[in-house]
């Protein structure tokens, strides 16, 4: 609760300063969007997070390995973590099932730190949650697993935004504003790009790595979809309802 306050305050601050600049990193029908679909999710959120911690609590009471036991475990669990989330977030743009929960943080027009709690309501359908188990039957328990959570809450949340610069030798390294612009840009060559968490390095060791380049971007979001035209609960749903029309109108021999 401690980081979601924090990331709330920066919210807050991050628009009071946009209003006194002028950048126009908020703009109202945006935003209103956004905070509909953070409030779903806060609500979401909880049950997703409960089970998180449930299925990496079995995974460690049938641990096959107990690296949490190893030296330098601290290091071990955030590179685990890190891969995992790249793996989920990866999945996520492939398959449909996942796809329809990871949607509605892509419908965003502007990056800013209110954009990174645009999330989908539905994560408990498609099982974000499983995402974990590995965690723990390597041998990382729930509580060593927490820090990563809250340090990938607060990357991500520092990331979502138009005016950080280039980071120098950390760009690397770490997941940059920089990067993740790139991940939301709607040129066709920075499409499923740049999926890591708190590390870029899973990016450019398997292919999916692409540089900003050098103007910053400013355009995101989907294209063909007008976000601003929509509504929270339409957005929460979109991918759900179109997965369930191709079911409907697939032949009755593919449903067996």
């Amino acid at each position: 609760m401690l980081l979601l306050g924090l990331v709330l305050a920066a919210v807050a601050l991050e628009a009071l300063l946009d209003w006194r600049f002028g950048r126009k990193l908020y703009e109202w029908r945006d935003t209103e969007i956004s905070l509909g679909l953070a409030a779903g999710w806060a609500v979401s959120g909880v049950a997703v997070g409960l089970l998180a911690t449930w299925t990496i609590a079995f995974g460690y009471s049938h641990r096959v390995l107990d690296l949490g036991a190893a030296p330098g475990a601290w290091i071990l669990v955030v590179l685990v973590a890190d891969l995992s989330y790249y793996a989920w977030h990866r999945l996520s743009h492939r398959w449909q099932w996942m796809w329809a929960s990871h949607f509605p943080h892509h419908t965003a027009k502007r990056l800013n730190i209110l954009a990174s709690m645009r999330q989908g309501w539905t994560d408990v359908v498609s099982g974000t949650w499983l995402t974990w188990i590995g965690l723990g039957f390597l041998g990382f328990s729930p509580l060593q697993t927490a820090p990563y959570f809250g340090l990938l809450l607060l990357v991500q949340a520092a990331v979502h935004n138009e005016w950080a610069p280039r980071l120098g030798p950390l760009e690397w390294v770490f997941v940059t504003p920089s990067h993740h612009r790139v991940h939301h840009s709607l040129q066709p060559a920075h499409i499923d790009r740049n999926f890591g968490g708190v590390l870029i390095v899973w990016d450019r060791l398997f292919g999916t790595f692409a540089a900003e380049g050098p103007a910053v971007l400013h355009a995101f979001g989907l294209a063909g979809f007008d976000s601003d035209a929509s509504n929270p609960l339409d957005i929460a749903t979109r991918e759900w309802r179109r997965l369930k029309t191709q079911w409907m109108a697939a032949p009755y021999a593919s449903k067996k």
